[in-house]
């Protein structure tokens, strides 16, 4: 894929996150000028020629657009956003301020920019409890906060495209896993702690899981943007099957050599709890011509070398 965006101005948002650093890293490797968008100075991402630091809050809309109307960008990469937990109004307002309110002032700060492509960073959060494997045509019964404002930010997508031609594409990740991943999630979770030499508590881990590895996330990203067919699709991204967590868990236990740290079935399982969770991948292969590559096993191998680098310290 050498040279495909060359020369293309691309803006990215939660650019010092998870999936955007890896997503920086990779634009590093074409001729493009990048426009990182963090809420804060305080980041890892390193202004130069080819990466320019744009500080904004996507809620504070006036500096918003100025300072996406000064970069003109011809891509965008919407990846900023927040998982809160819990079944609360605290939840639900962090949720729709940042996932729906700050897409909202993003795609209206776009107005009048000739972008080629908008992707929005989705999730498959916002099936809930539809019927899997989750097609993108089907209705969506998202049980979170989280799934529920990323569904308000899908239909928006949408409705920019029927009005504005905005190029909205969005994909609907699945449970994204890889090296950089902070320990909220569960792998990542896993692996500090079993490092840590600490006992990991869960469930009976009988909910079924459908895990990408971020190097294949990032492949999505970059095809979608460059294929005139997306705008205004939605596809899923994952691997396209599930597994038990418990036999995940096993799987890294064993890999670590440390079975006897976790403690399957110790936590009760939470409230509105999903069990059958995988994605049709179809269209995305299809239109996008898009495969997952990296099996979960090599995914696991990379992403436990890189927590221990990590842990001894080293870059």
């Amino acid at each position: 894929m050498k040279g495909l965006l060359a020369k293309k101005r691309v803006l990215v948002t939660g650019a010092s996150g998870f999936i955007g650093t890896h997503l920086i890293k990779r634009l590093g490797q074409e001729n493009v000028k990048v426009g990182a968008v963090i809420r804060s100075n305080q980041s890892c991402i390193k202004e130069d020629n080819d990466i320019e630091i744009i500080q904004s809050d996507l809620n504070d809309f006036v500096n918003l657009q100025r300072q996406v109307h000064c970069f003109r960008p011809d891509i965008v990469y919407h990846l900023a956003g927040v998982r809160p937990q819990g079944y609360n109004w605290q939840a639900i307002q962090e949720a729709y301020e940042i996932n729906f309110l700050g897409t909202m002032n993003l795609f209206h700060a776009l107005d009048g920019l000739k972008c080629e492509s908008v992707i929005l960073a989705g999730s498959a959060a916002e099936y809930g409890r539809g019927p899997a494997p989750y097609q993108e045509h089907q209705g969506l019964q998202a049980v979170s906060a989280y799934g529920s404002a990323k569904a308000a930010a899908t239909s928006l997508g949408k409705l920019c495209y029927e009005y504005f031609k905005l190029p909205v594409v969005t994909l609907r990740f699945t449970l994204i896993y890889g090296p950089g991943q902070d320990e909220s999630f569960f792998i990542s979770q896993l692996i500090k702690t079993l490092l840590a030499g600490q006992p990991f508590p869960m469930t009976g881990g009988e909910q079924y899981r459908d895990f990408i590895y971020v190097s294949d996330v990032v492949e999505a990203l970059w095809l979608a943007a460059n294929n005139p067919r997306a705008a205004g699709g939605i596809f899923n991204i994952g691997q396209g099957f599930s597994q038990p967590i418990k036999d995940v868990a096993i799987l890294i236990a064993t890999m670590l050599d440390c079975s006897e740290r976790l403690e399957i079935g110790k936590m009760t399982y939470k409230k509105g709890e999903q069990f059958a969770y995988c994605v049709d991948t179809n269209l995305a292969r299809q239109v996008l011509q898009w495969q997952p590559k990296v099996a979960l096993m090599q995914g696991l191998k990379e992403t436990i070398q890189w927590f221990k680098r990590s842990q001894a310290g080293c870059p």
